[in-house]
């Protein structure tokens, strides 16, 4: 198979980063344009932003707009965003920390570019700007990048074997969002509107908790039977266990720490079984997700109660604003287990618990099975890539 080698720049049309529109100013945000920061590309396929800027926005900062079909590229970020590559399904702006990229596309296709790129995340991390304190790929590193492309009707057969892979797995994680989704208007149906099985035939009370004073006429009515508690009384959160690398043995268990992603891999778990995790420290302080199989818990709190661990998922859910909130600390945000213990959550009788868990525990059981599945194709996919891109697998 042959291939063309040359500087990545000789194919790009174009090449750029952004820029943030003042936070200070609010007629910049919550418009109708899209706008990327560097923390999304962790998405190999964008088709929307977290943010949105207005036209005002744009003109008064240096914010750039990505077309679609873009190639985009973190070139700075903690943890593993520096290097990592997405491919944007609609055009936004793009903030300082993330490059633009296109190439001339009678040369080398889109996709081509990102599929590429990925496969390079090491030697694109390597080669950051050591003088910066956090490194930072640059635009001149990247246009001076050694870049080689076979034919475009190569080209066209590698994408149409990765992109088939990368297609399952977004109609998954598709999937996953809608079952996320029931599972949060269940939980709101029953214990925020309270329309739970049998609700027409339940007495309703004044549910303020004891001690507990309004300074509006409004009070909380509750169902007769259900009270406001501490979250303690659903079972504890607890700190995790740090581990060094040197005490690191390299497995198939996730250790979680601060972000909630995994920061590497121990052959043995603390945490066993499904179980929620809370960021103990960091800018992330007090975010949550669930786990659905065997953990190292380390820098997060950990909570496992397989009796009601979906019940206080969505309560503590229900909550984030709150937790999040809870930061204390001035150089290092911290959200400690007991904070989150003390919290006041709605807790019904035993029996609805148990109902709901009922109900929400085969929506996680087919998301773990989604997940299985697309860890599956993550692997297969990841063995071929590196194949195609070096011509070792003919195509």
């Amino acid at each position: 198979m042959e291939y063309t080698s040359c500087k990545l720049n000789e194919v790009l049309r174009e090449i750029h980063s952004g820029g943030t529109p003042s936070t200070s100013v609010e007629e910049y945000w919550n418009g109708s344009y899209k706008w990327l920061s560097s923390g999304e590309t962790n998405q190999r396929f964008i088709y929307d932003t977290e943010s949105k800027i207005t036209e005002r926005g744009i003109k008064e900062s240096s914010t750039k707009l990505a077309k679609k079909h873009s190639v985009v590229m973190a070139c700075a970020g903690q943890g593993k965003t520096r290097g990592q590559v997405s491919f944007l399904f609609d055009e936004m702006y793009v903030n300082q920390s993330v490059i633009v990229l296109n190439p001339y596309g009678d040369i080398v296709l889109p996709l081509y570019l990102f599929y590429n790129l990925t496969n390079r995340y090491d030697e694109l991390r390597g080669g950051s700007d050591a003088s910066s304190t956090r490194g930072s790929i640059t635009t001149s590193s990247l246009k001076n990048l050694s870049f080689s492309y076979p034919s475009l009707r190569t080209q066209e057969r590698i994408i149409d074997i990765l992109f088939s892979y990368d297609s399952l797995i977004e109609v998954n994680n598709k999937r996953i969002k809608l079952l996320e989704q029931m599972a949060e208007e269940l939980y709101k149906e029953w214990f925020v509107r309270f329309r739970f099985p049998g609700y027409e035939n339940t007495e309703f009370k004044d549910g303020l908790p004891k001690g507990w004073t309004l300074s509006t006429e409004y009070k909380p009515i509750i169902p007769k039977g259900w009270h406001y508690g501490e979250f303690g009384e659903l079972g504890k959160f607890a700190r995790g266990k740090n581990i060094t690398s040197a005490e690191m043995i390299e497995g198939e268990i996730p250790v979680i720490s601060a972000g909630l992603e995994p920061s590497g891999f121990h052959n043995e778990a603390n945490v066993h079984g499904r179980s929620l995790t809370i960021s103990a420290s960091g800018a992330n302080a007090g975010y949550m997700k669930y786990n659905l199989d065997d953990i190292w818990a380390a820098d997060c709190s950990y909570y496992q109660d397989s009796e009601k661990l979906w019940f206080a998922y969505h309560s503590l859910r229900f909550l984030q604003p709150v937790i999040s909130n809870l930061q204390c600390g001035a150089a290092q945000p911290h959200v400690h287990p007991k904070q989150i213990n003390k919290l006041m959550v709605i807790i019904p009788p035993e029996n609805i618990i148990s109902k709901f868990c009922g109900f929400a525990e085969p929506i996680y059981a087919e998301i773990k099975q989604l997940r299985d599945t697309n860890n599956n194709l993550i692997k297969q996919r990841d063995l071929l890539l590196p194949r195609l891109m070096s011509g070792k697998l003919e195509v």
